[in-house]
């Protein structure tokens, strides 16, 4: 009875709130074109070749990219003998010009399965992480240039059919991973690394002009600041794009990494430089108590604000320079992975960012005009910690729309249900209308909508859910 009594005071309160408070409003313009819609949703990782259920799912979300980063972590894809350049050429002594050197055999079934499932992989030269305390394969190598001509070969195995190889087209080539953590990714010096990057991409650019060279995939935004970009830019190294990692609990301040980024590349002449933010997830610290409420954001029983978080990530980046996202990770037993149970490898909630944003990329394509209004935003402002309420909004060549809302907050104790006020072009009167909603109790569920004579919509979005309208 007590339960039954303290869920209508719940109720009660929540509709109080709700209809003492003021709406928020999206304002859609077609007519202003923005851009693109960017491939805000690929992941780090890969469909799995065991569980057929994942490979289903992961063509149903139409993932666009799969970065091969710590796939050797897991047998799912083939554990320490997948993609890692010391896994596909183990001895750095053998005849890197001999195919009988190389293991290319769960590397290739591996990306067998990813480009099977529709994704294209992103490829990560190098090494994983060694966190413990005797490193293996984070050294500098002993012939920088000997492994340039080890990277070509792998290239050449999996886009040009060497060594009884495949034709995949991989595009994106990143060179080795997070030199600014220290030993645990680079164990040499600092100008050790600018000179080992330099061998690689000027060799791996000579061989494959057509390809896109770059990294390093650092573990801040601006690794290594006044080193790293000024070194390309003086010895003319190509930079086809630049890698960095965001690990954060706020969505405003990851858009304000990815302006300093580009601001930063542009006053160095990379103004043609790609911004790749190749790892993100949420993150408050890497330890104690509040790393261990982060785990249960990414997937455990507070998984429904790491949904509403991933969601509201997706449409702040695609409001800032950045030509790719890519979720860490999609390891099924990884401890970071939103999108499937470890077991049974079902979709869980985090899942359904992935896949809705693929409508806006695929479906619809072209980024329109989605104006908050002050009072959804007068909450997250840059540096309160308080993200309030994220769109973006999208059409298609026949005038569909698309408009995509994310309510997402930092500050758990937040309660009240908000009504979200749509403002859509007179045109739109009379027009299909479906939504689907992702929150507390529904997972991307087909929901109603209120309709004004004006052609605007309202629906309400409680703490931490997203929205996908569609006008058909």
């Amino acid at each position: 009875m007590e339960k039954i009594l303290a869920g209508l005071i719940a109720s009660a309160l929540a509709a109080a709130a709700l209809a003492g408070s003021e709406p928020w409003s999206v304002t859609v313009d077609p007519s202003v074109t923005i851009g693109p819609i960017r491939p805000m949703n690929a992941v780090n990782g890969g469909p799995t070749s065991k569980f057929s259920g994942t490979q289903e799912a992961w063509r149903q979300a139409r993932i666009p990219f799969g970065r091969t980063h710590d796939m050797n972590h897991s047998w799912e894809w083939g554990g320490p003998h997948t993609i890692d350049v010391a896994a596909v050429f183990p001895n750095f002594s053998a005849n890197e010009n001999d195919p009988k050197s190389y293991d290319f055999f769960y590397t290739d079934q591996a990306l067998d399965v990813m480009r099977r499932c529709g994704t294209e992989p992103v490829y990560r030269l190098g090494p994983s992480i060694e966190s413990g305390e005797k490193r293996y394969h984070t050294h500098p190598p002993k012939d920088f240039a000997k492994w340039a001509r080890v990277a070509e070969k792998i290239i050449r195995h999996l886009n040009e059919g060497w060594a009884d190889g495949r034709r995949f087209g991989i595009r994106y080539w990143e060179i080795w991973f997070e030199p600014d953590l220290g030993p645990r990714a680079w164990s040499g010096t600092k100008e050790q690394f600018l000179e080992f990057y330099k061998t690689v991409a000027l060799h791996l650019k000579a061989c494959f002009p057509s390809l896109k060279i770059g990294g390093p995939g650092f573990a801040s935004a601006l690794g290594w600041k006044e080193d790293f970009i000024p070194f390309c830019r003086r010895e003319r190294i190509p930079l086809d794009f630049y890698s960095w990692h965001c690990y954060n609990s706020n969505p405003r301040a990851m858009g304000k990494k990815a302006r300093e980024v580009r601001e930063w590349l542009n006053a160095n002449g990379f103004e043609k430089t790609e911004s790749l933010l190749d790892e993100w997830n949420y993150v408050t610290q890497w330890g104690g108590g509040e790393w261990a409420y982060s785990r249960q954001v990414e997937s455990g029983r507070f998984i429904q604000k790491g949904t509403a978080f991933a969601a509201a990530v997706m449409s702040e980046i695609q409001a800032s320079p950045v030509d790719l996202l890519m979720y860490y990770d999609t390891r099924l037993h990884g401890g970071m992975n939103m999108l499937f149970e470890p077991v049974s490898a079902r979709t869980m909630k985090g899942y359904y960012p992935f896949y809705a944003w693929s409508k806006l990329l695929f479906d619809y394509g072209t980024q329109v005009q989605a104006k908050v209004s002050a009072t959804a935003l007068g909450r997250d402002a840059p540096g309160t910690g308080l993200g309030q309420l994220y769109a973006t909004a999208a059409k298609d060549a026949a005038g569909r729309l698309a408009v995509w809302l994310a309510r997402y907050s930092t500050d758990d104790n937040v309660q009240d249900w908000r009504k979200v006020k749509v403002v859509l072009p007179k045109d739109c009167v009379g027009r299909r209308v479906t939504c689907h909603l992702t929150d507390d109790i529904r997972t991307s569920t087909e929901v109603g909508v209120d309709r004004d004579k004006d052609g605007s919509l309202k629906l309400t979005l409680v703490p931490n859910s997203f929205a996908v309208v569609e006008v058909w």
